[in-house]
């Protein structure tokens, strides 16, 4: 039998995009609970969500972060499975997650592919298929044990590079899994700021994390 997978959405401002993601999600199996968790939104997010009366909506102060260990406390599933609000995914994922977490995995998530095809874009998510800390972030859908998420404290109360640090984490303690089926998120950033600048604008934050820049000074050059 299938374990429950908790599904936490963080989001602001995604009316435009988030119901595609329920409606895929809300026909899934009933081991999926969804959890969307506003950042205070301004927009017709939250009516979004109430179109959807299996999916739950709770409230929190803005940030990434903040909005998933919320997300987390509430989740009753043995499972945890972050997603972008902007995320399409493969039907079986959840089969495909609670697989390989039996698997002695301890986390993992999927490679990365655009809603759009461009030369970039293309480089971009053919890195992303490499299990490697610095090709793996949240709009990949990490998932992993909630037990062991509980265990690491959660994310870091950072306004950017939780994800990569969560990562990090999680590789100290045992295996990663890069699975071999993409999340499907939007080219939006790219489309908004240019392919090549966005693609710099990403180089940098990541190279000024590693190289021990305040995740504080980095989030002045990052849009949520």
């Amino acid at each position: 039998m299938m374990r429950k997978i908790s599904v936490i959405i963080p989001a602001l401002n995604e009316e435009k995009i988030l119901d595609s993601l329920l409606k895929q999600l809300c026909s899934s199996s009933a081991y999926i609970e969804v959890i969307v968790v506003d950042g205070g939104s301004k927009d017709g997010t939250r009516d979004i969500v109430k179109n959807y009366p299996k999916v739950n909506l709770i409230t929190s102060d803005k940030g990434r972060a903040i909005q998933m260990n919320k997300g987390a406390k509430f989740a009753t599933g043995e499972i945890l499975w972050f997603l972008h609000a902007d995320s399409i995914v493969i039907t079986q994922a959840g089969q495909l997650i609670d697989e390989e977490l039996e698997n002695h995995t301890v986390a993992g998530s999927f490679y990365l592919k655009f809603n759009k095809n461009n030369f970039w874009l293309n480089l971009y998510s053919w890195m992303s298929r490499a299990n490697c800390t610095i090709f793996t972030y949240g709009d990949q859908g990490i998932f992993l044990h909630k037990h062991v998420f509980d265990a690491l404290g959660g994310f870091k109360d950072i306004p950017i590079m939780e994800d990569l640090d969560l990562v990090r984490r999680l590789k100290r303690i045992g295996y990663f899994s890069k699975l071999p089926y993409p999340v499907v998120t939007s080219a939006r950033r790219f489309e908004r700021n240019g392919m090549v600048y966005q693609e710099i604008k990403n180089l940098f934050l990541v190279m000024g994390y590693y190289l021990g820049l305040s995740p504080n000074f980095l989030a002045r050059f990052y849009k949520y």
